[in-house]
């Protein structure tokens, strides 16, 4: 087994990069919207419990200090209270959102892409715009927490949706040299379970396998230890021949379960 390497955070350390996500004039439709988040995570914050979330988050955003179960439902309130918007509102939505201090609005983002996917799916063209779109929000105000909850749910369901034209691209994210991008290829199949792309996550985890970063080394470890519980076999096959090329971390979070 290889020597476990130091762990490099530059990476990380300067993840909040890259440039605003550029959107049209909002519609008013859009801005009631926000308006009505920022009224109801304003009226529900706690002090105590944003001063925990953002040292839990190294300091690396604001936040207005809401659980998990409380903003759900606000979420939920304000969407309930709110037109469906069409694609390009969406687009608008979602890039003003990612633009505001606060971590809860992202989330709140998140959530609204996930719920009316289907409208950013709706044909294979808006399918790639929307794929774009999600992209420059993996690469502004990144961190795990943002990766982790938009790559499988969105980018993974627009590579199942469209496969022909999604999957070349993050066979593009694999070798980018953004990290985030290479996190969001290897997660992206999460949650296809048994209809995993078995050759594409183990070439995924070789094409990253050397790396220093912690971030990756514990995406491919998921990634296989998720797989694993549909396919034993080859997943502790893979692992097993592979170990020379992959870290320590991941071969350990592979077979926790094993």
């Amino acid at each position: 087994m290889p020597k476990v390497k130091h762990l490099k955070r530059s990476a990380i350390t300067a993840a909040v990069d890259s440039k605003p996500i550029k959107h049209s004039k909002p519609s008013s439709r859009v801005l009631e919207i926000l308006r009505k988040v920022r009224r109801e995570y304003q009226a529900n914050r706690d002090p105590t419990y944003a001063a925990w979330s953002k040292k839990y988050m190294r300091n690396k955003f604001e936040f207005f200090g809401l659980k998990f179960p409380k903003r759900r439902a606000l979420d939920k309130q304000v969407i309930s209270a709110s037109p469906i918007l069409d694609v390009e509102d969406i687009y608008d939505l979602v890039g003003l959102l990612w633009q505001q201090e606060e971590r809860e609005f992202h989330y709140f983002a998140i959530d609204y892409a996930v719920k009316f996917r289907d409208v950013l799916s709706c044909d294979a063209a808006t399918c790639l715009r929307s794929v774009e779109c999600g992209r420059q929000l993996l690469i502004t105000n990144s961190w795990w927490d943002s990766i982790d909850l938009f790559t499988p749910k969105v980018i993974g369901y627009f590579g199942s949706k469209y496969p022909k034209e999604v999957i070349p691209i993050l066979d593009q994210w694999i070798k980018d040299d953004n990290m985030w991008l290479r996190r969001s290829a290897i997660l992206h199949q999460l949650n296809y379970n048994e209809n995993t792309d078995k050759e594409r996550l183990f070439r995924y985890c070789l094409l990253t396998g050397h790396e220093d970063e912690f971030f990756i080394q514990r995406a491919i470890g998921w990634a296989l230890r998720n797989y694993l519980r549909y396919n034993r076999k080859d997943v502790k096959e893979f692992v097993k021949k592979n170990e020379a090329k992959l870290s320590p971390l991941s071969v350990k979070e592979a077979l926790k379960h094993a």
